[in-house]
């Protein structure tokens, strides 16, 4: 279980650190304002997913950023990948006839500004960075400390770090806004003042209000590198080994469950149209994907899809190998068993690799299996088709429903 902190240490100063995965607790009755444990633990404004400290329209002196998700707004789902360390954050521009950097909190000029200068190579330029302080919102209402970012990530195009998207609105029309990717850094080296110590000592605020955060024995020493000579070290985790609970593969958002369902129902009665749509949501979730077909049901040999994968795509003599596809249109709450999971397993052939999508969940034994007998299959549950969709801007039942009739009608038979 996590950590949690109390609103009542938060204020008497008993708590004086930032601890990745720690829950700080909202003072209960959570009535008003005056209740929320963020404000009082890192000085900033009350309210806003954006909450800088300093100046920032006129001369640039923004001494560090709180970044707060919610991650309520269907329409923007920002992403912690905890495998790579990598954090993709949405902009605070969402209406339609705004100019993209004429937002209320200054969220989207602040990111210009900051990953224009980390586009430079000097330290000079990266020492007018601010740190940013990722929280998220919990379950219960509270705010988890999840990392200390740093714009850009190292395995990226510096042109992808930030970009400007298209988006609409169904009430409204379209507008701007940013895509912005940060590193989670790994903070496990520590400071000056406490070498080895994962967390962030909150007196390293008081420095960084007074200009002086880079100087300041309390800083972050990953920071500290990335400051002097750019180097980004991610904070990453191994999660090739981790069994998915069943909370962990379906989505727990109203609105993402009823989209599920809706999948569901839409091709419960054509299984061969599903096989065609879990094969268009694999090649969407990866981009070294060649192409992928259905098979002929009589010679599927077990296969629902057959695919070719590039492997190296960047170099000019890309490496390419094949995979199979298993779909599985199940309710969610009707699970995959060692059945069906053994049976693609069964019929990948040597240097292959499987890809198992389903509506619902892969049970534990299952899954345990895949895990300890190293199986070379990746499984799409629920909660990863929803996110797919997500990524490519399906975020309703509304979208959803169009795009399937549009690309997988119910009169016609795949």
């Amino acid at each position: 279980m996590n950590n949690k902190v109390s609103f009542e240490e938060v204020i008497s100063n008993k708590n004086n650190k930032l601890i990745i995965d720690c829950i700080y607790e909202n003072k209960k009755p959570n009535v008003d304002y005056s209740c929320r444990v963020l404000p009082k633990l890192m000085r900033v404004q009350n309210s806003g997913g954006f909450r800088p400290i300093g100046e920032y329209k006129h001369n640039f002196d923004v001494k560090y950023v709180v970044l707060y998700s919610t991650n309520e707004d269907i329409y923007w789902q920002d992403v912690l990948d905890e495998e790579l360390g990598l954090y993709i954050y949405y902009g605070d521009n969402q209406k339609a006839g705004r100019d993209l950097h004429n937002t209320k909190l200054g969220g989207n000029l602040i990111l210009k500004q900051v990953f224009e200068l980390a586009s430079n190579s000097n330290f000079s330029e990266r020492k007018k960075i601010p740190p940013f302080f990722l929280f998220e919102k919990t379950s219960d209402n509270n705010v988890k400390f999840s990392g200390l970012l740093v714009p850009g990530y190292k395995d990226i195009n510096q042109k992808e770090w930030l970009t400007a998207i298209w988006a609409k609105r169904n009430e409204g029309g379209r507008f701007q806004n940013y895509k912005a990717m940060f590193t989670v850094l790994d903070t496990s080296s520590g400071s000056n003042s406490n070498p080895n110590d994962a967390s962030i000592d909150l007196r390293w605020l008081d420095d960084l209000r007074n200009g002086k955060g880079y100087e300041s024995k309390y800083a972050p020493t990953s920071w500290k590198k990335w400051i002097e000579k750019g180097i980004y070290k991610p904070l990453t985790v191994n999660l090739d080994s981790r069994i998915r609970s069943r909370e962990e593969q379906l989505p727990s958002n109203n609105n993402q469950i009823e989209m599920l369902k809706y999948i569901h129902d839409y091709f419960i009665d054509k299984p061969t149209n599903f096989e065609a749509f879990a094969i268009s949501l694999t090649m969407l979730a990866d981009g070294n994907i060649i192409n992928c077909d259905n098979t002929r049901p009589s010679r599927d040999g077990g296969r629902d899809g057959i695919g070719e994968y590039r492997i190296m795509n960047k170099i000019s003599q890309a490496l390419k190998t094949t995979f199979a596809v298993e779909a599985k249109c199940y309710d969610l709450n009707n699970s995959v068993g060692v059945k069906e999971t053994s049976r693609l397993i069964s019929r990948i052939r040597h240097r292959q690799f499987g890809v198992f999508v389903t509506t619902s969940f892969v049970d534990k034994q299952a899954y345990k299996e895949i895990i300890e007998d190293e199986q070379p299959i990746a499984i799409i549950s629920g909660i990863d088709i929803i996110d797919i969709l997500f990524q490519n801007q399906i975020t309703d039942i509304i979208k959803l429903k169009d795009y399937l009739e549009k690309y997988f009608p119910q009169d016609l038979d795949i």
